[in-house]
């Protein structure tokens, strides 16, 4: 159990690192379930975890005030408290969702305040020409911080992990029915989390065009997959008929401009 321990601590390490690397969605929840399923040798649990909490996670995105929960330790603790305890994705949500938003929680309290401090030293450093320690300012101190906090999760995992199997073992068959009818509907919030953000009256008949291709013609073989394949198709179609549209139309403006400057 420690080895396992050792391991997430080192997977929240890696995820933490997201603010070095650049934006390579490294936390993403199907990135991070796999890796949890590798810990405990099966991956395709951890790829099946990993793929369900990413549906309820798919609209987590930071957008101007708005914080999302914190899907990293979620779906670590959730995905590797499921495999523990032997059930399924449904159990993984029910423990990642919780987690994520009293992490979220931690991180506010008491990672941010700190940050807040460190922004300020940095501009002060900066001001000095000192930019060695604005190096330290906003790579090194923020890394330690993270890897502080994350310390929250092995120990978690390690002292809670027997109580949470011993707990979902007891529960009664009416609470799991309801588990998984939530865990239903979770991935149905986070396709509408994303939906309130991108959709717009260009966006939607696409959306609806391929909801309904695959609800009347999945009986015929036709799965996401395809949809994905044609809706490829069809955004290459339109992406290099606006380019010639646009091609035209300044052809048009510079012969209208000829003929006025001949005036």
């Amino acid at each position: 159990m420690i080895r396992e321990a050792i391991l997430l601590y080192l997977i929240m390490i890696i995820g933490r690192s997201e603010f070095l690397l650049g934006t390579a969605l490294i936390q993403r929840p199907i990135i991070v379930g796999p890796l949890v399923g590798l810990i405990f040798g099966d991956l395709q649990t951890g790829m099946i975890m990993g793929a369900t909490m990413e549906l309820a996670f798919i609209g987590a995105v930071s957008i101007g005030a708005y914080i999302p929960p914190d899907m990293l330790s979620g779906t670590v603790l959730g995905v590797a408290f499921a495999i523990t305890s032997g059930r399924g994705p449904e159990a993984a949500l029910t423990l990642g969702m919780p987690i994520a938003t009293l992490m979220l929680a931690l991180r506010s309290v008491i990672g941010e305040p700190i940050k807040v401090g460190l922004a300020h030293l940095a501009d002060k450093h900066v001001a000095e020409g000192n930019y060695r320690m604005f190096t330290t300012d906003v790579i090194i101190f923020p890394l330690l911080i993270e890897m502080v906090i994350a310390l929250v999760v092995p120990f978690a995992y390690y002292f809670g992990s027997d109580a949470v199997t011993n707990a979902l073992s007891v529960l009664p068959e009416f609470v799991i029915t309801g588990i998984e009818i939530a865990t239903g509907l979770l991935p149905a919030l986070g396709f509408a989390m994303l939906a309130q953000m991108i959709m717009n009256k260009r966006v939607a008949p696409f959306f609806f065009f391929g909801f309904f291709l695959v609800s009347y013609f999945a009986d015929s073989g036709l799965t996401t997959t395809g949809v994905a394949i044609f809706a490829f198709i069809i955004a290459a179609i339109m992406y290099y008929s606006d380019d010639k549209k646009s091609v035209t139309e300044s052809t048009v403006i510079e012969d209208e401009g000829y003929v006025l400057d001949e005036f």
